[in-house]
């Protein structure tokens, strides 16, 4: 058993609304971490595919949950943060660009391929 064993990923699922720490153990998925609620985490431990049990070093297993946690939290918002993008979100349903921003938007966009690809 080595700390290489256990590979930790942080990834944006569609049925999930924040991101998620999955942590698989010899490429298999052992468990995954969650913030639906900022800074709240919840933990799933999946079974095994093929035994009945996991079974490896408790330390590692504890060092590998705190660094995908870790990891986790660098993608939180803080409630102000949460807010301010709801409140952001809300805005974006309701954009309703007029033709003259349209326009200008698409000037610039023109500006910026040219700039890049010639």
């Amino acid at each position: 058993m080595s700390r290489n064993d256990f590979n930790i990923d942080i990834l944006e699922l569609p049925d999930r609304e924040n991101t998620v720490a999955e942590i698989d153990y010899k490429k298999c998925q052992w468990a995954e971490i969650s913030a639906e609620e900022p800074y709240k985490y919840v933990i799933q431990i999946y079974k095994h595919p093929e035994k009945e049990y996991w079974e490896f070093s408790f330390d590692e297993a504890i060092e590998t949950l705190q660094s995908a946690k870790k990891q986790l939290a660098k993608f939180q918002r803080t409630p102000e943060q949460q807010a301010e993008y709801e409140d952001r979100q809300k805005e974006l349903a309701n954009f309703n660009p007029t033709p003259e921003e349209t326009a200008e938007y698409e000037r610039k966009m023109e500006e910026q391929r040219k700039k890049y690809y010639g």
